[in-house]
């Protein structure tokens, strides 16, 4: 198993000698801007043509012919054959990284923005060696010149964005002298968009981001981090820090990390996750909690799902020399990839989880990343969701013994993100559940601080009261015994749920036996950030 010193070692070599494509598109344009491939052109009407014809091939075929599910309703398997196909035909048309991103961009350029939305631009500015982020991010932050600046929006509901615009100004953000800065009482989203770490943006996920926001609430501030390949790891990461860092300063937008929920999709979950295990790796404030759609958290592709769940429209990664491996774009080329994929800030599957805020995974049972969303749950002691059953939107509430860190909810029949998909009913079911776990969670850190240095007052009748005290402590280790028992039957009933929803759960030790690799990156616990 390889070391933290070939760990180190190998993203050293990353920051120095970086993937010869690196510097490639170094002078692209932005991201979400229009750029349409003329020298393709021909070669996208013929997609386009492609795509109506399978549309048209699938809605007559649907009342005769069941989908790959047989639960999927006909939009969602047309939405499904027509990303594969997208695909499939783009691997023989494409012939760069950049023109894969300018069709997305394209597209998402004339989807008409809904009047409903409202969405802020923002930049924010690297300082001259950035805010000395320590350990993985220390080269990076030295090579800031002061000259770069990191993109991303606020987005939110136009109701949301309007009331919250009309509350005073928090008392975390009183020194800050951002137009935007934290609310009185206000909890904010900090999000990381998905999109296998090299293509996507905040524009290709505005829709989903404005759905969020309408369902819980809350303005939600999502950050352009680089790409690869011509940015690998850790740019991502450090491009997420800088993000939050600016979101919680009191000097920049000024929100207490308690009223902060990082979320995050695909991609963006797995860079979510391994920001927060970066920030607890070195004392730096923390999200009060997460929640994570479909997270990618195992690069070294170990879990059968990615193999039985081939109805997924998620294509399954190429070959190790593929041109657009986007495992090899993150870990700065194929002769890197099979030692650095297991790096916990790249996998966190690989890492520990101790000290990590709540967190909610949401996953679709027929999607590839179903399988390391169960084994990082089971790994972090988590609860396990009904996916039986959909849960009704008037009774959305957890069962109460509960206690994890981690939560998992296994939508039945559903594919990779389809909180993505406005049209599905379990989308939005997804989204009440998100504001459910939220609220939760911020109730319960609401009534831990009410309790903190409470004095329970002694009563009159004390002496009286000792014998019947006695009496409680033995009922008290009865009931407690029941309770384990309990516990027990539940535990068993829970794994054998697992074994048959996949069918790796009899690999379970070997992917969970990661201690030795487990162990903190860097020694240094605490870190002295920049103001």
């Amino acid at each position: 198993m390889t070391s933290l010193q070939q760990h180190s070692a190998l993203i050293s070599q990353t920051l120095l000698h970086p993937n010869s494509n690196s510097n490639k598109n170094n002078n692209k344009r932005q991201r979400g801007s229009l750029a349409f491939p003329i020298n393709n052109i021909r070669r996208y009407i013929s997609l386009i043509s492609q795509q109506i014809a399978i549309g048209a091939s699938l809605i007559v075929k649907h009342p005769f012919i069941p989908p790959p599910v047989p639960t999927w309703p006909l939009h969602l398997a047309l939405f499904v054959a027509v990303v594969r196909a997208t695909a499939d035909y783009q691997e023989h048309i494409v012939e760069d990284i950049s023109d894969i991103r300018d069709w997305i961009d394209t597209f998402f350029h004339y989807l008409p923005k809904l009047p409903m939305m409202h969405i802020v631009p923002y930049k924010l500015p690297i300082l001259t060696q950035g805010r000395g982020f320590p350990g993985v991010l220390e080269t990076l932050e030295q090579s800031e010149t002061g000259h770069r600046t990191l993109p991303g929006i606020w987005i939110a509901d136009s109701k949301v964005w309007s009331k919250v615009m009309q509350m005073p100004i928090a008392q975390s953000a009183k020194v800050s002298k951002d137009p935007y800065a934290a609310r009185e009482g206000e909890q904010v989203i900090f999000y990381t968009h998905g999109g296998g770490y090299f293509i996507c943006s905040t524009a290709t996920h505005r829709e989903m981001l404005w759905r969020i926001s309408r369902a819980t609430g809350r303005r939600i501030f999502a950050v352009d981090y680089r790409l690869a390949p011509e940015h690998p790891y850790p740019a991502a990461l450090q491009d997420a820090s800088h993000a939050f860092h600016h979101l919680t300063d009191p000097h920049g937008v000024g929100f207490d990390p308690k009223n902060v929920t990082a979320a995050g999709d695909s991609a963006g979950g797995g860079l979510t996750i391994a920001m927060m295990m970066y920030q607890r790796d070195h004392g730096l404030p923390m999200a009060s909690k997460a929640v994570l759609l479909s997270p990618w958290l195992d690069l070294t592709m170990s879990c059968e799902s990615w193999v039985t769940n081939s109805m997924d429209y998620l294509p399954c990664p190429p070959r190790h020399e593929h041109k657009f491996n986007p495992i090899s774009f993150y870990c700065s080329g194929k002769d890197k990839m099979k030692t650095m994929a297991r790096h916990p800030y790249i996998s966190p599957l690989w890492g520990s989880l101790e000290g990590l805020p709540p967190m909610l995974i949401q996953c679709g049972e027929a999607e590839r990343l179903r399988d390391e969303c169960i084994l990082f749950t089971y790994k972090a002691g988590g609860c396990f969701g009904n996916s039986n059953e959909l849960p009704a939107k008037t009774s959305m509430k957890r069962d109460q013994s509960c206690t994890s860190q981690v939560e998992l909810d296994m939508y039945p029949g559903m594919v990779h993100v389809f909180q993505a998909m406005p049209f599905l009913r379990e989308a939005d079911v997804a989204m009440e559940r998100m504001l459910e776990f939220m609220q939760r969670k911020e109730s319960e850190v609401t009534a831990l601080e009410e309790t903190v240095g409470m004095e329970v007052p002694l009563g009159v009748g004390e002496e009286e009261e000792e014998a019947d005290n006695e009496l409680g402590d033995e009922e008290d280790e009865d009931n407690a015994l029941v309770r384990e028992l309990e516990e027990v039957v539940i535990a068993g009933k829970l794994m054998e749920e697992l074994v048959v929803k996949s069918r790796r759960m009899e690999d379970l030790p070997a992917f969970l036996q990661l201690i030795e690799d487990d162990a903190r990156l860097e020694e240094r616990p605490t870190a002295t950030i920049r103001a």
